[in-house]
């Protein structure tokens, strides 16, 4: 339980605070996340059930990654020129939410079923993170072109 209150912890210190982003790494995080599940999920069966509900997931991930996305304040230093970001205190408790509703489910019997809706929640992550990078990146590219 101990490693859950870091986690959360980190979490909410990291997106709080401003940092800089570089548009050539935004497409990294995604790309490792997406290795880690389906490596993690390779090891189970996929049944059609667990393809509906990675898919479903995945959906639900994209839209809380757009919602982060928007919520999401994005700014140019005006001495550097650099674009900063700056998260919010209510994408950051969607985020520890989801992290305990996955260690919840994994505490559940070893049935599965439980196993499939565990490795489903991993995709909830990987949409959120690949969606909200992209609209962040889309967001970006927006400031420059009208800073030009």
């Amino acid at each position: 339980m101990m490693n859950i209150v870091v986690t959360a912890l980190i979490i909410l210190l990291l997106s709080m605070r401003e940092k800089e982003v570089k548009l050539e790494r935004m497409w990294l995080m995604p790309v490792i996340v997406a290795i880690a599940i389906f490596s993690s999920i390779s090891q189970g069966p996929v049944t059609g059930l667990t393809l509906l509900l990675y898919t479903l997931f995945l959906v639900i991930g994209c839209a809380i990654g757009i919602w982060r996305a928007w919520m999401e304040r994005l700014r140019v230093d005006p001495a550097t020129g650099k674009v900063m970001s700056k998260g919010s205190m209510g994408t950051a408790l969607v985020l520890i939410i989801i992290m305990l509703l996955k260690h919840y489910v994994s505490t559940l019997d070893v049935h599965h079923s439980v196993v499939s809706l565990s490795n489903a929640l991993l995709f909830i992550p990987l949409g959120s993170i690949a969606a909200r990078r992209v609209l962040v990146y889309m967001r970006i590219r927006q400031m420059q072109g009208s800073n030009v």
